[in-house]
């Protein structure tokens, strides 16, 4: 299983870069959940698993939350996702050079540097079921079983990160017995691989099924336009080539077509084609067929390269990938100062860039609120989003002085939801973010407007010009109102 020297050094330039890179801008508001989220152990969330939630807060604690050192595990794991690449194009039977060129275009492609910058579940899930499906291209021409217990072993990991990695194996299954490859999956080896992922996964899905499946309130939320990533059905094909970027999609679409051609590969282009009919029909995100990019990849630098070696326009080629790479690189890293035009079109192709930018500024306005409250003692922050508040719970986690000058967070949104109401003798609350009016008249006796949050560089994010209210007096107990403040988007 060795990989060309030339791929690990394309996996160590694309690591160095990101974490080079990895300090500027802020954290992520989903970062800031997900640290939280990892000191509220359970088998599950509402709207994910746990293992990504547990290894930020764990590897936050292990780095003293320098925000450089925190992104060197999703920079690893960018860097990892080329190495599958190259090894993917091996199995495809790709050269020494093919592999190479598998891992130098997975890793320009729009996605995997700008997921290898955040600490979210798409960077690990893109890493896991890239691996998966490589390991399944593995068993189905060399069917061991220890082959097809990898299969299992990958997708039941990555799917306590995302579970969406077992509807791309579904998605395969179609694939292989569409192409009447099903005699393999008549072996004890898939269904001993697939027993082993469910198994994996087991402790994920019984506390959704134990919870009501919240998580699909959740897909619902983002098929109906609620998450910053969500896309219109109509746009998802063509954000999905965005996200591969416009000059790499030439050997993406080669490798559709170069697997299509291949009978025994045939299953893998019906199996994206599916999976990216699901995310159309079901309003998923235009991200969520990242994992299948590499193979894909992988398979069209095949006749991408021996095309171009034909015609001796190697080198042409590798200095116009070069040039394309450098907008590429200014719409998925932080690297154009905030509110400057540059970053304004980054945000508009990415908008959880602008989402990376205004924190510790929103924090200093809670700060300021809060030092003037002469009953902090018996206060709170009460925020809409988990973004508000992970900034704040994480401010109260870094620094003794925030320990005490900021109130304790508590949101209804997703997991702060599961984590409980505030105490009951919190009769003053910190109000943060765009609420309905009702849901703060049926909670509070009286709430007044008192700053609101401004992003540096007049950046557009969600927080952007957000009331903080100072609220006080309950109309109600907090274990009777919460319910009504609980949202699942």
């Amino acid at each position: 299983m060795r990989v060309p020297r030339g791929a690990f050094v394309t996996a160590l330039v694309l690591g160095v870069v990101l974490v080079a890179v990895g300090g500027r801008y802020g954290y992520h508001r989903d970062e800031l959940y997900f640290i939280e989220a990892g000191h509220h152990l359970a088998p599950g969330q509402p709207d994910q698993p746990v293992l990504v939630p547990i290894l930020a807060a764990a590897w936050h604690a292990v780095v003293g939350g320098h925000l450089w050192a925190f992104r060197i595990l999703p920079a690893v794991a960018a860097a990892l996702t080329t190495v599958i690449a190259s090894l993917t194009c091996r199995e495809l039977g790709g050269s020494n050079r093919h592999q190479v060129a598998a891992a130098v275009v997975t890793a320009v492609t729009s996605i995997v540097p700008g997921t290898g910058h955040l600490f979210s579940t798409t960077t690990f899930d893109l890493l896991g079921t890239a691996t998966t499906i490589w390991l399944l291209i593995r068993a189905l021409q060399n069917p061991r079983l220890s082959s097809w217990l990898l299969v299992g072993l990958a997708a039941g990991i990555t799917a306590e990160v995302k579970v969406l990695v077992l509807t791309v194996l579904a998605a395969c299954a179609v694939g292989i017995v569409v192409t009447g490859r099903r005699r393999a999956l008549l072996a004890p080896g898939p269904w001993l691989a697939a027993a082993l992922a469910v198994l994996l996964a087991a402790p994920f899905l019984l506390w959704q099924a134990s919870h009501g499946w919240p998580m699909n309130e959740v897909a619902a939320s983002v098929a109906a336009g609620g998450s910053t990533s969500s896309a219109e059905r109509a746009t998802v094909i063509p954000l999905s080539f965005l996200m591969v970027g416009p000059f790499v999609s030439i050997p993406f679409v080669l490798g559709l077509v170069h697997l299509w051609r291949r009978p025994h590969l045939r299953w893998l282009t019906i199996a994206y084609a599916v999976f990216l009919a699901f995310v159309v029909v079901s309003g998923g995100k235009a991200y969520y067929p990242a994992g299948f990019f590499p193979a894909v990849l992988a398979a069209g630098v095949m006749p991408a390269l021996d095309w171009l070696d034909a015609r001796h326009r190697t080198r042409l080629a590798a200095v116009a990938l070069a040039v394309v790479s450098i907008p590429t690189a200014f719409f998925s890293l932080p690297l154009a100062p905030p509110g400057s035009p540059v970053f304004e079109v980054a945000t508009a192709v990415n908008p959880d860039t602008g989402e990376t930018v205004g924190w510790p500024a929103y924090v200093d306005t809670i700060r300021e609120v809060s030092r003037a409250l002469p009953d902090r003692g018996n206060a709170i922050v009460l925020a809409r989003n988990y973004g508000e508040a992970g900034a704040i719970s994480l401010a109260r986690r870094q620094s003794d002085a925030d320990r005490e000058l900021l109130p304790p967070a508590y949101s209804g949104h997703n997991g702060y939801a599961e984590w409980g109401p505030p105490p009951p003798v919190a009769t003053t609350a910190i109000v943060i973010g765009f609420w309905p009016e009702p849901e703060l008249a049926s909670t509070f006796e009286t709430c007044t407007i008192t700053a609101r949050l401004e992003s540096p560089a007049d950046i557009d994010n969600e927080e952007d010009g957000a009331p903080v209210r100072l609220c006080r007096g309950l109309v109600r107990p907090w274990s009777q109102s919460w319910g009504d403040l609980t949202r699942l988007a």
